[in-house]
């Protein structure tokens, strides 16, 4: 008897809990989960409600089509990426973020032998990367950002491309990153003086 695992028996790998006991919500471990992928598309914590929201409804919707292929946190982590790309998409914004550099925990570590000036450069580089990353097409940066954090064929299962799609546009996004960064140094040089 090989039953198919429910998005109930998910849970319960999480939990521990019996179905019966867990009724049909989410437990606070799963929407903290959900929200902080969220965050990861948004800077402001109200979208990433919105998104987080979006994400377990369309989890509970579909939690009939949870085939336990995949983990259950794997399943919706994927959920959550495609209604943070579904939500930007419908608001007409694009992603704002490059990792979890809002994070303290992520900021680099202040070198002592640093110079002010120097820590001034690599904090106006930040910025000037971080613009010329917001000019992208959403494509191009999307790419950038996935590929920075996996492989190619990672990257092509998350944005449910082709490998052979991801390197394409990985090499156009950064050449055209590149042209950005070209344009954007002689600006910055001159508002710096």
């Amino acid at each position: 008897m090989n039953e198919k695992p429910s998005i109930m028996t998910g849970m319960n790998e999480m939990t521990g809990k019996s179905s019966t006991g867990m009724g049909t919500s989410f437990t606070a471990e799963d929407r903290g989960f959900v929200y902080a992928v969220a965050r990861r598309f948004v800077r402001a914590p109200e979208d990433a409600e919105d998104i987080t929201q979006e994400a377990l409804l369309l989890a509970y919707r579909y939690r009939d089509a949870f085939r336990g292929d995949a983990r259950y946190r794997t399943w919706l982590y994927r959920i959550t990426t495609r209604a943070a790309l579904t939500y930007l998409r419908r608001t007409g914004r694009s992603r704002v973020r490059v990792g979890a550099e809002a994070d303290v925990s992520s900021r680099p570590v202040v070198d002592d032998a640093a110079t002010p000036e120097s820590m001034l450069a690599d904090d106006q580089t930040r910025r000037l990367v971080r613009r010329a990353l917001d000019d992208l097409e959403p494509k191009y940066r999307d790419i950038l950002v996935v590929r920075a954090e996996r492989s190619e064929a990672e990257a092509a299962a998350f944005l449910g491309i082709s490998v052979s799609n991801v390197k394409i546009r990985a090499h156009r996004a950064r050449k055209r990153l590149k042209e950005a960064l070209d344009e954007l140094a002689p600006e910055a040089l001159l508002s710096a003086a």
